[in-house]
């Protein structure tokens, strides 16, 4: 890792409601798109973990737009959980306020910070390995798809204009398919007509 972004991680922790004393500041996870840290904070009860990122502004050009959604999303979930006896510390993301108040640190730079508590013995998949990963993924996300059936979705920010447009990206399936721009299509055939 860079020594700049992990010095400028350092300091955007610093801006964070952390309990305790900024110690290990390290990369953490696969992801490809956020820059993404675990940092270690002691205090006098002992370890405290937590995530913090960086979005990626090239990706998020609305990030203050994505922001809002995590914020309330992540909202709306905690309270159903609690009505439903869950755990809301482990069912749902929970964003660490800024020094500030507010649900991101902005840098000098510009850049977008956000930190979140560290789940404990969560496990994330890079690659499925088995059909029971299907079967537990799929569950998951019905599930998280279940919880969220009766929140407002009028009130989300549209962050990525047309990303989750399933006709648009079908069509455009269809038309890179049948251009076969690399000459790879007749590789993958079966494929294509599934």
């Amino acid at each position: 890792m860079s020594d700049s972004i992990r010095e400028k991680a350092i300091k955007a922790a610093e801006h964070f409601q952390f309990q305790g004393t900024i110690g290990e500041c390290e990369r953490y996870g696969n992801g490809h798109i956020n820059d993404t840290f675990r940092i270690q904070c002691q205090d006098e009860r002992g370890s405290c973990p937590y995530i913090l990122q960086r979005v990626n502004r090239n990706v998020f050009q609305n990030p203050a737009g994505l922001m809002n959604n995590i914020d309330h999303v992540t909202k709306f979930l905690r309270e159903k959980i609690v009505r439903q006896g869950g755990d809301p510390l482990r069912e749902t993301l929970n964003l660490v306020p800024a020094s500030d108040g507010t649900i991101c640190y902005i840098s000098e730079e510009g850049d977008y910070w956000r930190a979140y508590l560290f789940i404990e013995g969560a496990t994330s998949f890079d690659a499925v390995k088995s059909p029971e990963d299907f079967y537990e993924s799929g569950k998951a996300f019905g599930h998280f798809q279940g919880m969220l059936a009766d929140y407002p979705a009028s009130e989300l920010c549209e962050v990525i204009p047309g990303f989750h447009n399933t006709p648009a990206r079908f069509k455009a399936f269809r038309q890179a398919a049948e251009a076969d721009a690399f000459g790879r299509a007749a590789e993958c055939r079966e494929e294509i007509s599934w």
